[in-house]
C-alpha cells in the first residue's frame, strides 16, 4: 500500500502537468500502457486470461474507470493538494460500503483513526471549500467510485489472479474513453509525451500494488494507508512550485501517521 500511495501521488502530479490534455484522453493513454505492461507480465507469469468471475471483473472495471475519470477531472479543476485531499475521503465511503455490502466489521478505534487521518489532511492542505463546485463534486465522485472498486477487489482476489483484475480495468476503459471523448482528443506536444508515459507507468504501478495489498487488508484499512499519498503529493509539489511545507503541513502529517498507527490492527471480515 505504501508503494501504491507513492505511485498514485506521481500519477496525480503527472496529470496536473498536462492541463491541455482532456481527462478522457489521459484515461485512454493510461489504459493503453496498462494493457501492454499487464499482458507482458501475465505472459511471463503464465497467467491465464480466462476469468473466473467476469461479471464482478466488469463491475470493478466500470467503477475504476468512473473513479479515474473523475480524479483527472478534479485535478484539472482544483489545486493538486485539494484534489488529493478530497480523494482521501475514500476511507469513509469504503467503511460504509465494506460494512453494508461486504460484511467488514470496524472497531471503534479504527473509526476514530479514520476521522483523525481526515483531520490531519484538512490541517495540511486547508479545508476544501464546501461550495458545490464542479471540481469538488468530481473529487468526491472519485472517492465514492474508488471505494466500491477497492471493495470489489477484496472479493475478486479470492478467486482471480491480481494481474487479471488489473487487466480488466484498461480493457473496459479503452473503448469507453474513446466513445465518450475521442472527438476531443488532442495530439500531445513536447514534454506532454513524457508526462503521459509517466502517468501510465505510475498508474499501472499503483493499481498492481493496490491489488496485491488488498489480499492482506480490508478495503477500509488499505485506503487508510493511502492517506500517505497526501503527504507525498505535498512533497512532490515542492519542485512544482508549491513551496516547502509549513508548520500546518507538518502537524497535519503527524496526525496522518498517528491515525495509521491507531488503525494498525486489521478489521475482521465476514
Amino acid at each position: 500500500m505504501l508503494a501504491s500511495a507513492t505511485s498514485f501521488a506521481f500519477m496525480a502530479a503527472s496529470a496536473k502537468m498536462m492541463p491541455e490534455i482532456p481527462a478522457l484522453e489521459k484515461v485512454f493513454v493510461r489504459s493503453l500502457i496498462s494493457v501492454v505492461l499487464t499482458v507482458g507480465a501475465m505472459a511471463r507469469a503464465k497467467v491465464s486470461l480466462r476469468p473466473s468471475r467476469p461479471g464482478l471483473l466488469a463491475m470493478r472495471a466500470a467503477f475504476g474507470f468512473a473513479g479515474l475519470w473523475c480524479y483527472f477531472e478534479a485535478i484539472a479543476r482544483l489545486p493538486l493538494g485539494n484534489a488529493v485531499t478530497a480523494y482521501n475521503t475514500t476511507p469513509l465511503f469504503a467503511a460504509v460500503v465494506g460494512a453494508l455490502v461486504f460484511g467488514e466489521r470496524l472497531r471503534g478505534v479504527q473509526v476514530f483513526s479514520l476521522f483523525l487521518g481526515l483531520a490531519g489532511i484538512a490541517v495540511m492542505q486547508g479545508v476544501v471549500s464546501l461550495s458545490p463546485s464542479v471540481g469538488i463534486l468530481f473529487a468526491l465522485g472519485t472517492a465514492l467510485f474508488s471505494s466500491v472498486a477497492y471493495s470489489l477487489i477484496r472479493v475478486l482476489v479470492r478467486t482471480e489472479h491480481p494481474l487479471r483484475i488489473v487487466l480488466a480495468f484498461p480493457l473496459l476503459s479503452i473503448p469507453v474513453a474513446w466513445m465518450l471523448g475521442g472527438r476531443d482528443f488532442v495530439l500531445p506536444q513536447g514534454h506532454a509525451w513524457i508526462w503521459l508515459l509517466l502517468l501510465g507507468v505510475a498508474t499501472q504501478g499503483g493499481q498492481v500494488f493496490l491489488t496485491y495489498a488488498l489480499r492482506y487488508h480490508t478495503a477500509t484499512r488499505a485506503t487508510q494507508i493511502g492517506f500517505l499519498g497526501v503527504v507525498l503529493a505535498m512533497l512532490i509539489g515542492v519542485p512544482l512550485g508549491d513551496g516547502w511545507p509549513g508548520w500546518a503541513q507538518i502537524g497535519g502529517a503527524s496526525l496522518v501517521f498517528l491515525s495509521l498507527t491507531l488503525g494498525g490492527r486489521r478489521s475482521s471480515t465476514g
